[in-house]
């Protein structure tokens, strides 16, 4: 994987970057912005590059003698980080039901205001959990991230179950392909253009799909939440939904490596040694790094494939990835915001062993900030960015 995001970095900035120090000044202002927005995003791709490199290189200070100390970073990592955040994540997703659920039958500007600002809170607290994505959310474990955060968007396969006449059921939603739910579905239905959609812009059969789909939704963000801590150890309101759908309770239970994964990451259950489960923080937010300026940034930017863009009905892009470096902050320097950090994290152990390692981590983490907003300077989503691309590439 890091072999591939590194080529694909290097092929960025050829082709992209690079040719712009051969290109001669002109008087052109739309070659101006156009080669600053190549520029811009140049530098965001190539700090989130140097951000995954330096995380990666963590995994080289972990030696097998100091147990004791990383099982404390590895609580404090998953009690003060993890949790709270999956914790957060479901809740929204609640809220974020209530409101479609109130926006079906009472569609107004006010209802659809509340249920568009529900789905970004969700949407924020699903971004910053992505430095943790080894987890029981991952690819090779439940795959709750494939299941809600897919895109591109299968237009034609939402606009075809639309046109049945809004029958589908939540059950149903969560049995489909990821491409057709997820949060991208939800948002298409209520974001047009970074605005949210006029009301009487929505159909009967939209208001269905929408009900239908987050409901899919929030299952699978409670199931990230109770595969994470375990059913007994959440509200008893989170459990009833958890057991509203009996396929959810099958497929956690169909994976019991990661039924309480909490547990788990805080015994090294599973893992050769307490070193190596103390690398997931950094190798899990190394990836996410990698992802964000390979996957997310450059090669839409580079294709000029407005559709590849994540978030772009709500033009939201740019956010989600600063939420992701911020995923990233929080999973190092332990806590979930700059008022709540650790004393013990990750982060202070690279300080003994290496600190000008732990410095220079964190100085890229604030530059991947800098860096990824700037590219929308002048108040552009990245939506508009790799469109303006496109346009002047035709």
């Amino acid at each position: 994987m890091k072999r591939i995001f590194k080529y694909l970095v290097l092929t960025f900035l050829v082709t992209v970057a690079l040719p712009l120090s051969f290109t001669s000044c002109n008087d052109d202002d739309n070659d101006i912005i156009n080669n600053d927005d190549d520029v811009r995003v140049a530098a965001a791709v190539e700090a989130c590059a140097d951000l995954g490199t330096l995380l990666s290189s963590v995994a080289g200070i972990i030696d097998d003698n100091n147990d004791e100390l990383y099982q404390s970073i590895l609580k404090e990592y998953v009690n003060k980080t993890v949790v709270p955040t999956y914790k957060e994540l479901a809740e929204a997703a609640l809220q974020m039901r209530e409101a479609n659920e109130t926006l079906k039958t009472n569609l107004t500007d006010a209802t659809m205001k509340v249920a568009s600002d529900a789905w970004m809170r969700a949407r924020i607290a699903w971004e910053i959990s992505e430095a943790f994505l080894f987890g029981p959310v991952g690819e090779n474990a439940l795959d709750i991230d494939g299941h809600i955060d897919s895109w591109p968007l299968e237009l034609n396969e939402i606009q075809k179950e639309i046109a049945k006449g809004g029958n589908l059921t939540g059950a149903d939603a969560w049995n489909k392909e990821s491409e057709v739910i997820g949060f991208h579905v939800t948002e298409y239905l209520l974001y047009r253009e970074g605005k949210t959609r006029p009301v009487n812009d929505l159909t009967s059969a939209e208001l269905n799909y929408l009900v239908a789909a987050t409901d899919a939704l929030v299952w699978d963000c409670v199931l990230a939440y109770v595969a994470w801590v375990g059913e007994e150890s959440v509200s008893s309101e989170m459990k009833t939904v958890f057991n509203e759908n009996p396929a959810v309770v099958a497929h956690l239970n169909a994976n019991p490596n990661f039924k309480n994964f909490a547990d788990r990451l805080t015994k090294a259950t599973g893992y050769s040694s307490w070193g190596a489960a103390l690398d997931e923080i950094a190798s899990g937010s190394a990836d996410i790094a990698d992802e964000v300026g390979a996957t997310k940034i450059a090669q839409p930017y580079a294709d000029g494939h407005v559709e590849d863009v994540e978030s772009w009905y709500s033009w939201h892009s740019l956010d989600d990835y600063q939420n992701n470096i911020r995923s990233i902050k929080n999973a190092y320097l332990g806590g979930r915001s700059d008022d709540s950090r650790t004393e013990v994290s990750l982060s202070s152990y690279v300080k003994k062993q290496n600190p000008q390692l732990d410095t220079n981590i964190k100085a890229k983490i604030e530059d991947c900030f800098t860096k990824i907003a700037a590219i929308g300077t002048g108040g552009r989503s990245f939506y508009e960015v790799v469109r303006d691309k496109r346009d002047r590439d035709k």
